[in-house]
């Protein structure tokens, strides 16, 4: 079964990390909430990560192409 994040767009990704880096320099989260944050916020840098490598293989595929 897929994750949510799964389907996620790029930008979508980006979007929450930013609202996760912004939590998280407010300070004001519990230790429970912190780690639940630093976890999604694992999740969606290997989300990007793969979305930016799978994006510069097609790149390169095209210029291979031609």
């Amino acid at each position: 079964m897929k994750n949510k994040k799964d389907n996620l767009s790029y930008d979508e990704a980006i979007s929450r990390l930013e609202n996760l880096v912004n939590q998280l320099e407010d300070g004001e989260q519990s230790m429970d909430d912190l780690t639940k944050m630093v976890k999604e916020a694992s999740s969606l840098v290997k989300i990007c990560k793969h979305k930016l490598k799978m994006t510069a293989e097609e790149i390169r595929k095209a210029f291979d192409e031609e």
